[in-house]
């Protein structure tokens, strides 16, 4: 609940430094146009804020130090959400999660490609109590590549603004530095992840209660659009089939 609380007041404080500044550049606007130009002011005014919410950015203090990447731009789940939306066909959404996580859990509607960054196995790897464990993961070596092919189907290159999510930001900035070391030169990291940050404390400790996708109310849902799946980026059904570079 305090994590919450905490995402909460951080929007408000955002939200209403926002108001601020348009209502201070409103008043600076109106001082220095008069009549028929006032309008058309105003209208440029709205056409930068819009340019500006296309680049938000979350401050790298409150992101993990071991979340932290070559890039340092990192995104909240609604800045993602607006960046993306505010351009959407120059700006590739990319979920980095398990196909089998995708499967039963869900996907972002506004998610342009499911690009697995690890795979599962069926391998056990207990945890360190004895007692628990988790099915260790595989890296995906094709991930670079497949990333390429999913910028290229829509006229983008490496230098295109990418966004990577994963479950709760763990994963998203190791593969944000394996495109980092690839040649991409902008990709922010969704640090909140799909399903959010587990609570600290309270009745909902140890579950992802925390802002994440889901838990701000984003858009999302269990139907997976064919078109996002990984079968259309994976370079090693694509080479042979159709001669994919």
């Amino acid at each position: 609940m305090a994590g919450s609380s905490t995402a909460a007041n951080r929007s408000h404080v955002f939200e209403t430094q926002r108001l601020t500044q348009v209502t201070q550049l409103l008043s600076v606007l109106d001082t220095l146009f008069t009549g028929s130009s006032r309008p058309i002011a105003h209208l440029l005014l709205i056409s930068a804020l819009v340019c500006a919410e296309a680049a938000p950015a979350l401050d790298k203090s409150a992101v993990k130090r071991s979340w932290h990447t070559p890039f340092d731009l990192y995104l909240t789940a609604r800045e993602a959400y607006a960046l993306k939306t505010s351009d959407p066909d120059q700006v590739l959404f990319i979920d980095v999660r398990t196909r089998q996580e995708v499967h039963y859990v869900g996907l972002a509607e506004q998610v342009d490609a499911n690009i697995p960054y690890q795979f599962d196995t069926l391998e056990w790897r207990r945890k360190s109590d004895g007692l628990h464990g988790t099915f260790r993961k595989t890296r995906n070596r094709d991930f670079e590549r497949a990333v390429e092919i999913a910028l290229n189907a829509r006229g983008l290159d490496r230098d295109a603004t990418v966004i990577l999510m994963c479950t709760s930001g763990s994963r998203s900035p190791k593969a944000a530095r394996a495109l980092h070391e690839a040649g991409f030169t902008r990709v922010y990291v969704q640090a909140e992840g799909f399903e959010g940050i587990k609570a600290k404390s309270g009745p909902d400790k140890g579950k992802r209660v925390v802002a994440g996708w889901r838990h701000e109310g984003l858009p999302w849902s269990y139907d997976l659009p064919a078109a996002k799946m990984y079968f259309n980026f994976d370079p090693t059904r694509l080479a042979p089939s159709n001669g994919a570079p």
